[in-house]
């Protein structure tokens, strides 16, 4: 895919040190990529790979924990959450600890671009890299919904491309368990939130990521070169039902996979010639 690159990680890349201790565990902090209020992420390799040049995974810990307690429930979600959802397109926690005053989850460092990188640099998307993109999305949001938990962030900045078009998942430190209270103070990016989940003591549900999700993808499609193509209109009418107001009338995000799979093949046909028209212009 010409129009997807590959960059860092993590963006906002900075060679500051770390805050805090050195070693984690088993596991040895180099510089620091992305630090935020409530959490710092770093390059990290094994404690006793020292003298190994690689720096193949990223440590995100919670900052000023004894302060900030929920600091550390953002890191307990996210260790939570990836324990019981696993799939390809889903960041994946291999080690961490949610004790003591440094709580921190471990993940492979991923090579790749965020959408919202891709999408802030003006890049045109055809029309079934558009959807294939959002179906990897939805097949990673399906499996934690399976599991019991939403996500509680999706949009643009938090889905992160490789060179290969492969799509990945990251950041769940708002996940939180299905039809548990999310709070009375709202967290996430009201751009992509549903109206509900703006109202206070309001319980987590799976049609809010599918809102999240519905939102994205139509900015997706106003960045497609395809606007005349048939598989358009089709397109808008699953993104409509994907940001119903009334979330009992949004479609599952396992439905919204199957859906986006048939627009996909219908899409990718519109680019393809059929090998009878290619033999005989040859």
């Amino acid at each position: 895919m010409d129009d997807i690159t590959t960059d860092q990680f993590v963006t906002n890349s900075s060679k500051s040190s770390p805050r805090g201790p050195k070693l984690l565990g088993i596991w040895r902090l180099g510089s620091v990529v992305h630090r935020t209020e409530s959490a710092e992420i770093t390059l990290a390799q094994p404690a006793d790979a020292s003298q190994n040049p690689r720096w193949d995974y990223v440590i995100k810990r919670g900052l000023d924990v004894e302060q900030s307690p929920s600091h550390r429930q953002f890191i307990a979600q996210a260790a939570a959450a990836s324990q019981v959802a696993k799939h390809p397109n889903l960041v994946c926690v291999l080690d961490g600890s949610v004790s003591g005053s440094h709580p921190f989850v471990v993940m492979p460092r991923i090579e790749g671009r965020t959408l919202q990188q891709h999408l802030s640099d003006g890049n045109i998307l055809a029309l079934p890299v558009a959807l294939w993109l959002t179906r990897q999305t939805a097949q990673a949001i399906a499996t934690l919904h399976a599991g019991g938990w939403i996500h509680g962030d999706i949009k643009p900045a938090n889905i992160l491309v490789s060179g290969q078009g492969h799509a990945t998942v990251i950041d769940l430190g708002f996940a939180r368990r299905i039809h548990t209270p999310l709070g009375r103070v709202f967290r996430g990016t009201p751009e992509y939130a549903s109206p509900e989940m703006l109202e206070s003591e309001t319980a987590a549900l799976p049609s809010m990521d599918v809102f999240s999700l519905g939102r994205m993808l139509w900015q997706f499609m106003a960045h497609c070169n395809d606007s005349s193509s048939p598989v358009v209109e089709t397109a808008s009418e699953l993104v409509a039902s994907m940001i119903d107001l009334d979330p009992d009338a949004r479609p599952t995000a396992a439905s919204v996979v199957d859906r986006l799979l048939k627009l996909e093949i219908n899409a990718l046909g519109s680019h393809i010639e059929p090998v009878h028209r290619a033999r005989r212009a040859a």
